[in-house]
């Protein structure tokens, strides 16, 4: 509620045209401002309440899909599915009071601050018509008392102290007496009556656009708080898991659910070394040589491999020795001896 308390300064000490003026301005931007705060708690409902069907359409989606591809196939139990659910059913706790807070924003604040809107507007429209009336009385009051000062300066100028003179004499002088008595009321009573609404007006409007603000933030805080609440007990037990303790959980599930008795004993059947060579019968006939044999066994297979590798590689080499001499007789041909010295024994 608005303080009573008297201050210093009011409304009424701003009874000049210009500072009414200003008035009028100030009053009609807390009106826009409390419209703006009626806007944004209307706002904040219709996200609150989209987030909420999306996060509500979220938790139906994955349970379906935890359902179909999960549970389907392998039925789960232990920690990780117990938070998983318990997630699902946080985030579908978090579309319901998300649902809760739209509702309250819009019936306790968007609603009532409307109507207070509309009729705070209404009420300035009221004191503006007011006292553009007043203004317009007083000035009409005072156009009348001029025309009856012009036409009793004028008669007498005209005619003198006539029976018309005293006539209007005495119409100027009610005249006077009769908005000079409007003017006083009109300052004195009316218009520091019209001020002090007005003033009134604009101490609801700060005050109701005030608790409307704190009671937005209020809402807000006590959903914060609820679930911040619920999402650390959520923190606290899944900080708890233990993979270890899970797997061995799900081993003991699985050995308690089959029959130890019905089932056979896995027998391992080693695969035997089997050379392309009959080399050896007595070594084909043994199933399963030792490492041993199968050195033994190999190191012949191997020293003919080698034997003939090396064959195949000195073959090779005098091919390659072959080609070579013939591109170097091509290459470089043989020249013919010179004759010079048996021309000299001629000549002897």
């Amino acid at each position: 509620m608005a303080n009573s308390t008297r201050r210093h300064v009011s409304y009424v000490d701003l009874s000049h045209p210009q500072e009414w003026t200003k008035l009028l301005e100030y009053a009609e931007v807390t009106i826009a401002l409390t419209k703006l705060v009626a806007d944004f708690s209307n706002q904040w409902a219709k996200i609150c309440s989209l987030a909420s069907s999306q996060l509500h359409q979220l938790v139906n989606d994955f349970r379906k899909k935890t359902e179909n591809e999960i549970r389907a196939k392998c039925h789960l139990n232990g920690m990780m599915y117990d938070l998983w659910e318990s997630l699902l059913l946080e985030t579908d706790i978090e579309s319901q009071s998300l649902k809760k807070v739209s509702c309250i924003m819009e019936k306790n604040i968007y609603g009532p601050l409307s109507s207070f809107v509309t009729n705070k507007s209404l009420q300035l429209t009221i004191n503006r018509e007011h006292r553009r009336d007043l203004d317009k009385i007083t000035e009409k009051g005072h156009e009348m008392v001029k025309e009856l000062k012009e036409e009793y300066s004028k008669i007498y100028n005209t005619h003198g102290a006539t029976s018309d003179f005293d006539l209007i004499h005495n119409e100027y002088f009610l005249e006077i007496v009769g908005v000079n008595g409007l003017y006083s009321k009109y300052n004195q009573k009316i218009l520091p009556q019209l001020l002090q609404g007005m003033e009134q007006s604009q101490l609801e409007i700060i005050d109701g656009t005030c608790q409307n603000m704190q009671l937005i933030a209020s809402i807000l805080q006590e959903f914060h708080e609820r679930r911040h609440s619920s999402y650390a007990s959520f923190v606290v037990t899944s900080s708890s898991a233990n993979p270890n303790e899970e797997i061995e959980n799900y081993i003991c599930s699985v050995n308690e659910s089959n029959d130890r008795s019905a089932t056979p004993p896995v027998h391992i059947q080693f695969e035997s070394f089997v050379s392309p060579i009959n080399h050896n019968s007595r070594l084909h006939s043994i199933s399963s040589p030792n490492n041993d044999q199968l050195i033994i066994y190999a190191a012949p297979v191997i020293q003919m491999q080698l034997s003939s590798r090396c064959k195949e590689t000195i073959e090779r080499l005098r091919e390659i020795k072959k080609e070579k001499s013939l591109l170097l007789a091509v290459i470089n041909p043989p020249t013919p001896k010179p004759l010079v010295k048996h021309s000299d024994d001629q000549q002897q």
